[in-house]
């Protein structure tokens, strides 16, 4: 049992290592975000997150591919960008507490994530939280009010 958390703790440490904005992290920051972060796997065409749900979870991809797609005054959804490994998202609504900017959907035929839900996110992450929080500014897409 114990090797088997170890080797969960490794892998989830180097996969933190590779997002770039974890990058700062010390490797005991990187060690007890490991720890608290739950896996979960999507098919493709499944909607991991919605536009306009309440927000309670942070994701990471640890492998496949995402697109991002927002809906403007409840029209078709558009593609706002694309996700492959190490990219997160759900940061957006956690940091702000608004519903969420935008939907996001798998398109590679799987999509292993890990997430933190809002207690861990604010537990663990607060060395982190400051510049996701500067990051905000760069996300002017997914944070506008829809008109």
């Amino acid at each position: 049992m114990m090797k088997t958390a170890m080797d969960k703790r490794n892998k989830y440490t180097s996969a933190l290592a590779a997002v770039p904005i974890l990058g700062t992290l010390t490797p005991y920051e990187r060690d007890t975000i490991s720890d608290a972060l739950v896996p979960c796997l999507f098919k493709k065409g499944e909607f991991i997150i919605k536009q306009g749900e309440k927000g309670d979870k942070f994701y990471i991809l640890l492998s496949g591919e995402l697109e991002a797609l927002k809906s403007v005054n409840g029209g078709e959804h558009q593609n706002v960008g694309n996700l492959k490994e190490n990219a997160f998202f759900g940061e957006i609504a956690l940091l702000t507490d608004k519903p969420r900017a935008a939907s996001i959907r798998v398109t590679s035929d799987v999509a292993h994530c890990v997430y933190l839900d809002r207690e861990a996110f604010t537990r663990v992450l607060g060395p982190v939280e400051d510049i996701l929080r500067r990051n905000l500014a760069t996300y002017k897409l997914y944070t506008q009010e829809s008109a």
